[in-house]
């Protein structure tokens, strides 16, 4: 795996939505992890797969009143802890498909987000080898016609359009600005403007997603900077979204295999995520291991 995810969490998100969501989780989400804290007893020892900086490992014991003990895997590098929950434990470059605990080690496993991106055929088994007899499972996945990936995979095709067809003529307006020609400044801006403009025709929101027009009105203010690294910066942050959102996707496609598979395994409640905005969150599964 490329570093995109762990430089991602190194930044410091809570959330895998980035600047979108810059505290926990809310509305239908934050509730439906209230039911399931309910359902759990003091000191059970629970397992949060992919769990990132730990944001749902905080919201679960922010919704209850008693402690519980806590282990979170990520494929990436992350915190070694959750902050403010002293009994937490996050482990780095784990991978769903290869749990390093005993079998039957957890009174209960959450994931949100987090195990459409693995192999299922691989990851559940896995899921369900550690889960104790009668252990509780609750899975939130993502759904590829909801309305969390639909304008993220907007974005993403905007992104790599980026990529391929704009990040030119703003390499070729950096140069204009270092040689201080005003002339090929504002003709480069003139392109520029252009190819925003087409891009916003395909889709106007899209490209704001990809952080594209604030860097290009940023260099233009702040000429004296080595524009040459701020560009390097840029382009790396923009393949690192293309990568993350593409994971996105196909974690979604994924996603619909994932009722089936749970099933094989054990017990299967599946519910639509709906949150009061009518907006389409997700699909939650929940059930115990038989």
């Amino acid at each position: 795996m490329k570093n995109y995810w762990s430089d991602y969490w190194a930044q410091g998100y809570l959330t895998s939505f980035g600047q979108d969501i810059k505290s926990n989780y809310t509305g239908k989400l934050k509730s439906c992890w209230l039911n399931f804290s309910e359902k759990l007893n003091s000191n059970d020892k629970v397992l949060d797969i992919g769990t990132g900086n730990g944001a749902l490992i905080q919201l679960i014991q922010d919704s209850s009143s008693v402690k519980f003990n806590f282990v979170g895997v990520d494929k990436a590098v992350v915190k070694e802890k959750v902050v403010g929950i002293e009994s937490s434990i996050i482990l780095s470059n784990v991978s769903a498909e290869h749990l390093p605990f005993e079998t039957e080690e957890f009174d209960a496993i959450v994931t949100q987000f987090a195990i459409e991106y693995s192999e299922l055929v691989r990851s559940i088994p896995e899921l369900f080898r550690v889960l104790k007899q009668g252990g509780l499972y609750q899975v939130v996945c993502h759904e590829i016609d909801s309305d969390i990936v639909k304008p993220n995979i907007l974005i993403l095709e905007s992104a790599i359009r980026v990529q391929s067809e704009l990040l030119a003529p703003l390499k070729q307006l950096i140069n204009a600005l270092k040689k201080e020609d005003n002339d090929l400044i504002n003709n480069n801006i003139s392109i520029v403007n252009k190819c925003v403009e087409l891009e916003k025709k395909i889709h106007p929101l899209a490209i704001r997603g990809t952080r594209y027009t604030d860097f290009y009105h940023f260099i233009l203010k702040n000429r004296k900077i080595d524009l040459e690294k701020a560009y390097y910066l840029f382009s790396q942050e923009l393949e690192g979204l293309i990568y993350r959102l593409s994971d996105l996707k196909q974690a979604a496609l994924s996603a619909q295999y994932l009722k089936q598979i749970l099933a094989s395994e054990g017990s299967v409640y599946k519910e639509t995520l709906i949150d009061s905005n009518k907006e389409y969150i997700g699909t939650l599964y929940r059930g115990y291991k038989l």
